[in-house]
């Protein structure tokens, strides 16, 4: 993410610790877009999601014309890069995060009108949300025809989708979601059933896309998948 030549990419281990002694069923290694082994950049503490969502931008949004472009829960190397590039109007938006530009609620947005951004990133924010229909929906509203935007979850292995946003047990989110703070876990065909059931488009992006040396440069695992959705254009 910041340009710089590093010998190595750090771990992230208390994860899997964390998993195991909640008796999470599956690894580190089943989840689709978590190099945990080489995860965060040591200069820029870029994660290897961020990593890839820089890549996608460099090679797929080209600066051809000004994009109005809104990310969700911003991470600060991120959110460097977007706001340096010239060609992007950038705002961020959290319903906590002092940092965010904007304060708002993903189910409900009304600072927003219709057809606001041109282009949006929703980063490991569903699977918080306990309405995700209302907040895919919302990001749906605010997307102007054919704008883009980068939808991603964490991803367990397909037949694992689990959803309950009544579990409110930290320990119990952590067996079944992941995470002490998530309400469902995603599966691949789920996730991707439910933004095309919001109006999306679906398009998944991976090694293949960018090259298995691309990928091993900016240490990205070869079984990462980038989602991305796009608001049909008006007829």
């Amino acid at each position: 993410m910041c340009g710089n030549h590093v010998r190595f990419f750090s771990i992230t281990g208390r994860l899997g610790r964390t998993l195991g002694k909640h008796q999470y069923p599956y690894t580190l290694d089943d989840f689709e877009t978590l190099n945990h082994r080489r995860y965060l950049c040591p200069v820029c503490i870029s994660a290897d999601r961020e990593r890839l969502y820089k890549l996608y931008f460099d090679r797929f949004v080209p600066p051809d014309r000004v994009r109005r472009v809104l990310d969700f829960a911003p991470s600060r190397a991120l959110g460097e890069y977007l706001r340096g590039r010239a060609d992007l109007r950038y705002r961020s938006a959290d319903i906590a995060m002092k940092n965010a530009d904007d304060k708002v609620d993903i189910t409900d947005m009304p600072i927003y009108a219709d057809a606001s951004f041109d282009f949006f990133i929703c980063s490991h924010v569903l699977e918080h949300v306990a309405d995700d229909a209302k907040a895919i929906s919302e990001l749906f509203r605010i997307s102007s025809p054919g704008a883009q935007g980068i939808v991603m979850t964490p991803v367990a292995p397909e037949g694992s989708f689990d959803e309950d946003p009544t579990v409110t047990d930290t320990n119990e989110r952590w067996r079944r979601f992941a995470q002490g703070d998530h309400v469902r876990l995603y599966d691949r065909s789920t996730l991707c059933s439910r933004l095309r059931a919001g109006g999306f488009d679906v398009q998944l992006l991976d090694v293949e896309t960018f090259g298995a040396e691309v990928f091993e440069r900016h240490g990205i695992g070869h079984s990462s998948v980038l989602y991305i959705v796009s608001k049909p254009t008006a007829d």
